[in-house]
């Protein structure tokens, strides 16, 4: 492969255990083959170095393996950045895979129709008890999700890494990761693009992220909290009015939601052990 591809893929690889070879398969199976895969590995003591190194063999034009010492998601993340030649990066981690085999064909026809800087999409959530999507189910919800982004922020992270794919250009006029955020780094870089991109988002379904004891996310929710209200505390006077709206309005929504469906749940419960009782 000569000339620069149009996607570069980093994935950050620390003992991510046999989950990479589901990684590796989803984007080996690519309909659309402009691409290139870039492993930033953390010297991983498990199978996975087994397991990547075959697939380099056999596509050694394609796939890139990098080796260095762990320091943190972020750095990997940016390590990955830097040594991209592709128009477009995409970071899919170990544990995560892409949807179906024509997710780059699909992601690739919206970069040349609408010419964003971004493009997003929705993401499957598997191993979670509630919720199975970064997007809600809820058709209106889901409007209000993809064209209030910046309100929506204040409540949650609608944007999955795995599903949104983003120019070099933006890394260049916008810097990389922070890497003083251990957890939610790209939480933080969404909020200082968000006014300054063009981005174009997409119902699709584009990745599968799923959850499990030895995500960082999952190992370091604590310090994730952290530094989500930290980012959020931060970015409030950037996007006031997103903040206000957030803060005053769906906020107490949410609040008196989640009292009136745990009363129904109540609800439910108590006639049926009342009758269990008496009988």
């Amino acid at each position: 492969m000569s000339a620069d591809p149009f996607f570069s893929i980093i994935t950050c690889t620390y003992n991510p255990g046999a989950c990479v070879a589901e990684c590796i398969a989803s984007v080996e199976g690519q309909r659309f083959r402009d691409y290139e895969h870039l492993f930033i590995d953390g010297f991983s003591t498990d199978s996975s170095p087994e397991i990547i190194g075959e697939y380099a063999g056999r596509d050694p034009e394609r796939v890139h393996v990098f080796r260095s010492p762990a320091q943190g998601v972020s750095r990997a993340m940016n390590e990955g950045i830097e040594r991209a030649r592709g128009e477009v990066i995409l970071h899919l981690h170990g544990d995560d895979k892409l949807f179906d085999e024509g997710v780059l064909g699909r992601v690739h026809a919206l970069f040349m129709k609408h010419g964003p800087a971004l493009v997003m999409g929705n993401c499957q959530l598997t191993g979670h008890a509630t919720v199975n999507r970064t997007w809600p189910d809820n058709r209106i919800a889901r409007f209000i999700t993809r064209h209030c982004m910046p309100m929506m922020m204040f409540l949650t992270n609608p944007i999955a890494h795995p599903s949104t794919y983003v120019s070099r250009a933006v890394f260049e006029r916008n810097g990389k990761f922070d890497e003083k955020y251990r957890v939610v780094m790209d939480y933080e870089f969404w909020f200082r693009i968000l006014k300054r991109e063009k981005f174009y988002t997409t119902d699709e379904l584009l990745s599968v992220y799923h959850f499990h004891a030895d995500t960082i996310s999952t190992k370091q929710m604590e310090l994730g909290l952290n530094e989500i209200e930290e980012i959020r505390s931060r970015y409030r006077f950037s996007y006031p009015l997103s903040y206000l709206i957030s803060l005053f309005f769906f906020r107490p929504v949410l609040f008196v939601r989640r009292v009136l469906v745990s009363m129904l749940k109540w609800y439910s419960v108590v006639p049926l052990t009342r009758t269990h009782l008496s009988s």
